[in-house]
């Protein structure tokens, strides 16, 4: 197959300068005579064969496919270097699934078709001990966050490479055995790859406890660090009584938005300000229902929200005024569904669409419909079909599964 490649480009350089012989030979005595070109010196037999390779599509299938051909690519596609550069090439990971918590722990729910769909047993965790199970909190740069409610712990948890990380509970957030603190998130530390030196890489772990009092919320946060291996100060804020649990969104690098919804709000953490406070959203009539609403990232990775009503989702997006003061919510585009997907009016009348979830990765919110649920990119408005995924809701887990 190398000889193949190699033989390619000798035949492409050779007929470049069969080429210039053909013109020199029609030109005529009187017509100068061009220089031979420069000879090019053939790339590398692994090097070009890296370079095919990397392009690969970033499924699941690719690299394993290319193992197969012969034990060489085997050995290049299986090398942690080129891994690394597959990763770094591809940038944005695809989606491969969903988690949920399952009454024996986490669940995994593929979302692709074959042959890229993989098998719910490959994510999994042993059985815990009797009376124990773990929560799925949420899941971020390919890391999922789980707590045991019993032993009042937090782990991180690589699905890919199956490390795992086990901090216990802030002293503050075991009160009343953990009672009050069943919401978090996780994210990776910038500059963590973490893939090949046998270690998770560096993360952050966020957790949440509230205590409802005298018809308002007191919500208390604190953030724990890999890197120093230290939970840092609680902070808190307060907010209203009537609310709902909502997935949070990075924003940018260092805000976390969203964790709950209220009729005229949501929550902020701000890492590098290490401040929690709360944002005001739009002044339409709003969703209190998380089936409904979804706070997503604009284009330019700025606040944004999905409001989905029967049949269109408005797109909001939060801008400061050119002035440089509060920045407040622009209607940036409704998107008529039905029409998007190409459904019956009658049909989406019937069965109204949801919201599954959000892919913050690939910027694109997940819809059930009565056909089926689908992906739908919210730059492009192109939309896929979400592989064996109807009716659940949980957390989407976006990884690039590199199993050779």
């Amino acid at each position: 197959m190398l000889l193949k490649f190699q033989g390619f480009a000798r035949c492409f350089i050779g007929s470049e300068r069969a080429a210039a012989s053909a013109v020199k030979i029609s030109a005529g005595p009187s017509l100068p005579v061009p220089p031979a070109p420069a000879s090019v010196p053939l790339p590398d037999n692994d090097d070009l064969l890296r370079e095919i390779l990397l392009r690969l599509p970033p499924l699941p299938s690719s690299l394993p496919r290319a193992s197969l051909v012969c034990k060489h690519w085997r050995r290049l596609v299986s090398d942690p270097g080129f891994l690394r550069r597959f990763r770094d090439h591809h940038r944005t990971p695809p989606l491969l699934g969903y988690f949920f918590s399952g009454s024996g722990g986490p669940v995994f729910t593929p979302t692709l078709a074959p042959p890229n769909c993989i098998p719910p047993e490959r994510f999994s965790l042993p059985e815990q001990p009797a009376g124990e199970r773990l929560f799925v909190l949420g899941c971020r740069h390919g890391l999922a966050l789980l707590i045991n409610r019993r032993r009042l712990h937090a782990t991180v948890w690589d699905p890919i490479t199956n490390r795992k990380f086990t901090v216990a509970y802030p002293p503050e957030f075991t009160a009343d055995n953990g009672a009050h603190c069943f919401r978090g998130a996780v994210l990776s530390s910038a500059g963590g790859d973490g893939y090949d030196d046998g270690h998770l890489r560096p993360f952050k772990v966020i957790l949440i406890s509230t205590h409802i009092n005298d018809g308002h919320t007191s919500v208390f946060m604190c953030v724990y660090e890999s890197l120093t291996g230290k939970w840092g100060n609680t902070i808190s804020t307060i907010i209203p009584s009537y609310l709902f649990n909502l997935p949070n969104v990075l924003v940018g690098n260092a805000a976390l938005c969203g964790f709950f919804l209220w009729p005229d709000g949501i929550l902020e953490l701000d890492l590098d300000r290490h401040t929690l406070g709360t944002i005001q959203t739009p002044t339409s009539s709003l969703p209190v229902d998380s089936s409904l609403f979804r706070v997503v990232r604009t284009q330019d990775r700025g606040l944004g929200l999905a409001i989905l009503s029967r049949l269109s989702i408005q797109l909001w997006g939060r801008k400061a005024d050119s002035d440089g003061g509060a920045a407040g919510w622009v209607l940036q585009k409704t998107v008529e569904v039905d029409k998007l997907l190409s459904l019956p009016p009658s049909m989406m009348a019937n069965v109204p669409a949801r919201i599954l979830g959000y892919d913050e990765d690939n910027n694109a919110v997940h819809l059930a419909t009565s056909t089926g649920a689908y992906a739908v990119q919210l730059e492009s408005m192109q939309f896929t079909e979400l592989f064996s995924v109807y009716s659940i809701s949980g957390h989407p887990y976006t990884s690039f599964y590199t199993a050779v």
